[in-house]
């Protein structure tokens, strides 16, 4: 492996950043896999390694060489090395312990890590810092990660299609699941895969939405259509059917969305259900 040495701007320093933001408190998150992009900066080592986790100090190159050729082999042979330690705030990470570790993953194309994550929370008095705990409350109850919203009431909504879906799968399986059983289910069954549909149907959200997320369209889609108000207790139709039926519907409507506004080719996307009394996604629905 050939060790790089850089001049480019450091990583961020977590005691600077600590003091800037003041966050009052802190949650141990566990063990996660973190993606090694949204690594920023170092608890000890900030001018040691530059954003890239390139070496910067030509004088210790040699002796980190030498630690990053061991952890490199140790993970060609599929080693099970210990977790980094890491501290999470404002959705940035920060290295205590671990930084040749990340710097040999990286090197080698990685795009995960695990590592233990003490994450650093604002205060609950700020618009952002409601929504930061609120999704951390979310991740903590569910086990799910990765899922941005922009407004913190819509995870409630999230957390509501979940104990929807434990009901149902309970019902459908004869026994009792834990809430983040059913979290997993629900996203690889039902969030995943409506997802991967919104993408396809290429509507150019960026344009009209520039600071919405996938996960704030997903909520306006369910809010249309009311997706998960089930009508004479019954849940719906297979995902499958749901998606083929999303899927005839996204083609249909690309031919007369070229002068429209965003939000109305959005309902024009959803209004059939208007006139079916049924979800674009399949499911049955009270209007």
């Amino acid at each position: 492996m050939v060790l790089k040495v850089s001049e480019e701007k450091p990583l961020k320093c977590f005691e600077a950043e600590y003091k800037a933001k003041k966050f009052p408190s802190r949650i141990d998150r566990g063990i996660q896999a973190v993606e090694i992009e949204k690594i920023v900066g170092s608890v000890s080592r900030c001018l040691d390694f530059d954003r890239e986790f390139s070496v910067k100090n030509k004088g210790s190159g040699q002796h980190i060489f030498s630690r990053m050729e061991n952890i490199k082999r140790a993970l060609e042979k599929g080693k099970s090395l210990p977790a980094v330690e890491l501290y999470k705030m404002d959705d940035e990470y920060y290295v205590v312990d671990g930084h040749h570790r990340i710097a040999a993953a990286k090197g080698m194309g990685q795009k995960f890590i695990d590592a233990h994550v003490v994450e650093y929370l604002p205060s609950a008095k700020t618009s952002r810092g409601a929504l930061i705990r609120k999704r951390t409350e979310f991740e903590l109850k569910t086990g799910l990660q990765g899922i941005e919203l922009s407004q913190k009431d819509d995870y409630d909504k999230l957390l509501s299609q979940i104990h929807q879906h434990k009901d149902y799968l309970e019902q459908r399986q004869e026994k009792e699941l834990s809430l983040q059983e059913t979290a997993r289910d629900w996203f690889q069954t039902v969030y995943f895969p409506i997802i991967r549909e919104i993408k396809k149907a290429d509507l150019n959200f960026s344009e009209y939405l520039p600071h919405a997320t996938l996960g704030d369209i997903y909520v306006y889609l369910c809010d249309e259509v009311n997706m998960f108000n089930a009508r004479d207790g019954n849940y719906g139709v297979s995902v499958e059917e749901a998606l083929e039926e999303l899927g005839i519907l996204t083609r249909a409507t690309k031919l007369i969305f070229q002068d429209e506004g965003f939000k109305e080719k959005l309902l024009k996307l959803l209004s059939p259900c208007y006139y079916l009394k049924r979800c674009p996604f399949g499911l049955h629905c009270e209007m």
